[in-house]
């Protein structure tokens, strides 16, 4: 844990800085007030689709700037989210500064049970942390939790979706038959980069947080099972995009969230 209570000095840079600074050097004007990000392929084949209007090239945060676009007629903004727990964090702390309220990430997953096969979809109840930015953020945390709230309306709108706990995890060769085994005990269906990040920063920063993820593989229960590999078709890659986006543009057209 590196959390300390005692602890009441300022960060040296934080995302408001950073939007701010020369490393940044981009000039943006308040955002809207929902964000998608992804943390999948697809951004590039639905720009035309659902004609993304360019907001910046460069989204200022501190690791790997990317385009951000705005969906017309809409209070809902959308970009590559990066990739794992540090850059997710980067992103929605930049995000915040900018007057970001409301973050749903669309990813991946690996499912390590059965019943949750590869084109599922499966919305994050809880994701238990196993990753090492969380754990600047709170001094002791097992795991984080979605806003209760847009779990309900992503879920309720995607009726095959699986409502279950799932585990973020940093380190993509250590998850081993024994491990898996005790993340299945506490319930957990999958595993991805960056879930538990998301929630457990975005609570401490008061945004209201949500993940839709795809299973993109299926890992053996044990060494007599068939060995990993990445199963997920592009079409499904696709299709899932697609159709959750417009769930999220649907909800924020409709409903107002608080």
């Amino acid at each position: 844990m590196w959390y300390f209570e005692e602890d009441n000095t300022s960060p040296i840079i934080t995302g408001k800085k950073q939007a701010q600074s020369n490393h940044g050097n981009i000039n943006l004007k308040p955002l809207p007030k929902t964000a998608v990000l992804l943390y999948m392929r697809g951004l590039e084949s639905i720009k035309e689709k659902y004609q993304l209007e360019l907001i910046s090239k460069k989204f200022p945060r501190f690791l790997n700037s990317c385009p951000i676009y705005k969906v017309p007629e809409s209070e809902v903004c959308l970009l590559d989210g990066g990739r794992g727990a540090p850059m997710a964090v980067d992103t929605i702390e930049v995000l915040k500064s900018y007057g970001v309220e409301n973050i749903i990430s669309i990813g991946l997953m690996g499912s390590i049970v059965g019943g949750v096969d590869v084109g599922d979809i499966v919305i994050p109840s809880k994701a238990y942390v196993e990753e090492g930015a969380s754990l600047h953020y709170y001094k002791k945390i097992e795991y984080s939790t979605p806003n209760l709230e847009l779990l309900n309306v992503i879920s309720e709108k995607s009726p095959d979706s699986i409502v279950r706990p799932i585990i973020t995890t940093d380190s993509i060769y250590r998850q081993t038959y024994y491990k898996e085994k005790l993340w299945r005990n506490k319930g957990c269906v999958g595993i991805d980069m960056e879930t538990s990040a998301l929630f457990s920063v975005g609570r401490y920063l008061s945004m209201n947080v949500c993940s839709a993820l795809m299973v993109s593989d299926k890992h053996p229960i044990d060494q007599f099972q068939e060995s990993w590999g990445w199963k997920l078709t592009e079409s499904q890659r696709q299709e899932f995009l697609e159709n959750m986006l417009n769930i999220i543009l649907l909800t924020f057209k409709t409903k107002k969230m608080r």
